[in-house]
């Protein structure tokens, strides 16, 4: 018996057959639901990293950072998050920064994000009052909202600690728990913006991934540190 398959793959798959291409005219709204699924989706690569860099972690290589708060991967990120439920909420925005998640800011009993004092100096306080800018100053905390990459907020609080580190606290573990946030591999991209209503100080943090084990470091930390060790 003469086999077929090959013929009944054909006519099932539609391959190979003279079938008319039929162009479908979308409706306004669908045209744009569609463009809005293909940017959140399709337009962010920088989410999970650079193929060049996973390809440079997976040979054994290190990276260097050009400069503090750089994408390591010398993408450039948006101006403002790339979250639609915020976009009614943000009114003045900074401009973004990135930081590397260490081993300290996934430690549960010291529940906080580290920023270093150069970041905040340049991303975060040129969005600050001057009554916030002095409460730090005096050791006080100030109440923010953090917003991850569903939208979703957390309470938190900004201080300086006696050690003259940055850091955010209070639903800092809440956040990395629910983010699933990992030490050295998860970058972390913020953004500071007042909220455009309440015009409390806000940020938003969203986490990429690079399949590496080494704390990387700019190359001015590295003097330092090398400095500290002579």
């Amino acid at each position: 018996m003469e086999d077929n398959s090959e013929a009944n793959n054909n006519d099932n798959n539609g391959v190979g057959n003279n079938h008319p291409v039929v162009d479908v005219v979308l409706d306004d709204e669908t045209s744009a639901s569609l463009a809005a699924l293909t940017a959140q989706f399709l337009g962010r690569p920088w989410v999970n990293g650079s193929e060049s860099f996973k390809t440079a972690i997976k040979k054994g290589l290190v990276p260097k950072i050009s400069e503090l708060g750089k994408p390591i991967d010398g993408f450039t990120p948006p101006k403002l998050p790339p979250i639609d439920a915020l976009e009614a909420l943000i009114g003045e925005c900074g401009l973004p920064f990135e930081k590397q998640l260490t081993e300290s800011d996934v430690n549960k009993s010291q529940g906080r994000l580290l920023i270093a004092r150069e970041l905040v100096k340049k991303f975060v306080k040129p969005l600050m009052s001057e009554e916030e800018r002095w409460s730090l100053k005096c050791g006080k905390e100030i109440q923010v909202t953090a917003y991850d990459s569903k939208g979703i907020e957390y309470p938190m609080k900004f201080k300086v600690w006696a050690s003259k580190k940055h850091v955010l606290t209070l639903g800092w573990n809440e956040f990395r728990i629910d983010n699933n946030f990992k030490a050295l591999h998860d970058w972390v991209t913020m953004w500071a913006f007042r909220h455009k209503d309440t015009e409390k100080l806000c940020c938003v943090i969203i986490a990429r991934t690079f399949q590496t084990n080494n704390l990387i470091r700019p190359p001015q930390t590295e003097r330092k540190a090398e400095e500290m060790n002579k």
